[in-house]
C-alpha cells in the first residue's frame, strides 16, 4: 500500500514522529540512532529547533520535557512488575522494545502497518544480539481479530501498555479497545499498565511548572489537532475527571490499582539545563498517579463477543459517478483499501456521485469517516454523497461522531 495513503488516512503518524524527535534530543537510549535510521530528518545539528508550528519556545522546551518523562515514566511503571510479555499498543516510533530486550524482557510492539513497515527491519539492526526478543506486528486496536492474530506466537501471561492511545479515540472505538484488552487479559492473564489517564496532566504540570501558566498547554493540544485532526480528550472518559475515568473503567470489567507517580519519577536530561526545574516538576506530579487495571473477577468474567469478520468493498463506475458496496469493519487497517479504491475511480473523471451500500457495512471507525469525508469535500455538491441501507449500529456510529450532520443524505437498512 502506498505510505501516502496510509498516512492520509491516519495523521497521527506525524505526531509519533515528533514524539520521537523530542526523546532523540534527551539522554533517551537508542532515541537518536532510531530517528535517524528512520530517515526522519537529522537531529544532531539542532535538536532545540522548535517543532511546532506558531508555538514558542517554551512550549517546544515544555513538551519535549513532559514526553521525555511520558517515556521513561512508563518504562519504569513496566520494571514494577513480573511480567516479561510486554505488549504496547501502540508502540509508535520509540526504542522501548529495544531498552525491554536488553533487560531481558519480550516486546511485542503493536501498531498500523505503516508504522510497523518502518520500525520492525531497524530495530533488526540496532538490536544485535537481542533482536530476537523484540517483534512488530500490525493491527488495529478495536479489531479483536487482528491483536489475537498478532499475538499468536506469544506464551504467557502479558502486559499490555498503553502511554495515550485513549485520549485520540472516538467513543465507539473507546469500548471497542477497552473491551478488546478486557478481552485479552480474561483469556491470557496479566495487567494492563497505563498512562492514558493522567497524560493530560502530565503536559499541564509540566507547562505550568515551565512558565507558571497553561499557554503552553494550549498551544500544544491547538497542535496536535491541527496535525492529526484528532481533538484530544474528546472521549467520554475524561468527561467527569478521574472520579468519572474510574467508574467508566469499572463498568467495563476492570480493578484499578492506582500508584503514585513519584514512585517512577525519572531523572530528565532535558531540565538538565534548566534551574529549578527539577523540584518544580515532583511538586507538580506529586498527586499524579499511574493505573494498572486487571480483570475483575469478583462477579465473574464478562462475556464479549469476540467474532471479527475483515472487509470486503466492491464497486461500480460510470461517467461522473461511482457505487461501492461494503462489508464487515471499515477501520485503521481498511480504510487504506477504501481510499484507494475512491482515488482509483476518481482518476477516471470528475465525479458527482458517490453512494456507498452500507447494508453489510458492521463497523466504521474514525479512519474509515476520515476517508468519507475526503470523499465528500471532492464533490461541487455534497448531497452527491448517500450512505444507504446504514444499521442501527453504524448509525449510532456517526451520530456519536457528528457525522450524520455532514453527510446529509442517510438512509436506514
Amino acid at each position: 500500500m502506498d505510505k501516502n495513503i496510509l498516512e492520509r488516512v491516519n495523521p497521527i503518524y506525524k505526531v509519533e514522529q515528533e514524539y520521537l524527535k523530542h526523546l532523540a534530543s534527551t539522554d533517551v537510549q537508542y532515541a537518536g540512532q532510531l530517528y535517524e535510521k528512520l530517515g526522519f530528518d537529522s537531529v544532531t545539528g539542532n535538536p532545540q529547533s522548535p517543532t511546532f508550528s506558531g508555538g514558542s519556545d517554551s512550549t517546544e522546551k515544555a513538551v519535549r520535557i513532559a514526553d521525555e518523562a511520558r517515556y521513561l515514566m512508563t518504562c519504569n511503571m513496566i520494571r514494577g512488575y513480573e511480567f516479561k510479555n510486554i505488549v504496547e499498543i501502540p508502540c509508535g516510533y520509540t526504542p522501548r522494545g529495544m531498552i525491554m530486550a536488553g533487560e531481558g524482557y519480550k516486546y511485542i510492539g503493536l501498531d498500523l502497518p505503516a508504522v510497523i513497515d518502518d520500525m520492525a527491519p531497524v530495530t533488526r539492526v540496532l538490536c544485535e544480539t537481542n533482536a530476537h526478543r523484540v517483534s512488530y506486528e500490525s493491527m488495529d486496536a478495536t479489531n479483536f481479530g487482528s491483536i489475537t492474530h498478532a499475538l499468536e506466537n506469544v506464551n504467557g501471561q502479558i502486559a499490555v501498555v498503553s502511554e495515550i492511545m485513549l485520549s485520540y479515540l472516538t467513543d465507539p472505538e473507546l469500548i471497542s479497545v477497552c473491551d478488546n484488552i478486557y478481552k485479552l487479559l480474561a483469556s491470557r492473564g496479566g495487567c494492563w499498565i497505563t498512562m492514558d489517564i493522567g497524560c493530560k496532566d502530565l503536559y499541564k504540570n509540566a507547562c505550568y511548572a515551565m512558565d507558571g501558566n497553561y499557554k503552553a498547554y494550549d498551544e500544544m493540544t491547538a497542535h496536535f489537532r491541527d496535525v492529526s485532526n484528532i481533538e484530544l480528550y474528546g472521549n467520554s472518559l475524561y468527561d467527569n475527571g478521574l472520579e468519572g475515568a474510574e467508574k467508566f473503567l469499572t463498568f467495563r470489567g476492570f480493578d484499578i490499582e492506582k500508584v503514585s507517580v513519584s514512585e517512577v519519577y525519572p531523572e530528565l536530561g532535558s531540565i538538565s539545563n534548566i534551574p529549578r526545574m527539577s523540584e518544580k516538576l515532583k511538586d507538580a506530579f506529586r498527586d499524579m498517579e499511574y493505573w494498572t487495571l486487571t480483570v475483575a473477577r469478583k462477579h465473574g468474567t464478562r462475556v464479549i463477543n469476540t467474532e471479527t469478520k475483515g472487509c470486503r468493498i466492491d464497486k461500480k463506475t460510470g461517467p461522473g459517478f461511482l457505487y461501492m458496496s461494503i462489508a464487515g469493519r471499515i477501520d485503521t487497517i481498511t480504510a487504506p483499501d477504501l481510499l484507494k479504491v475512491y482515488e482509483e475511480s476518481a482518476e477516471q473523471g470528475q465525479l458527482e456521485k458517490i453512494t456507498i451500500d452500507c447494508k453489510e457495512l458492521e463497523y466504521i471507525s474514525s479512519a474509515g469517516l476520515r476517508v468519507i469525508l475526503i470523499m465528500l469535500k471532492a464533490l461541487k455538491d455534497p448531497n452527491g454523497m448517500l450512505l444507504k441501507n446504514v444499521s442501527d449500529q453504524v448509525m449510532d456510529i456517526l451520530e456519536t461522531t457528528g457525522f450524520s450532520d455532514i453527510i446529509g443524505n442517510i438512509t436506514h437498512a
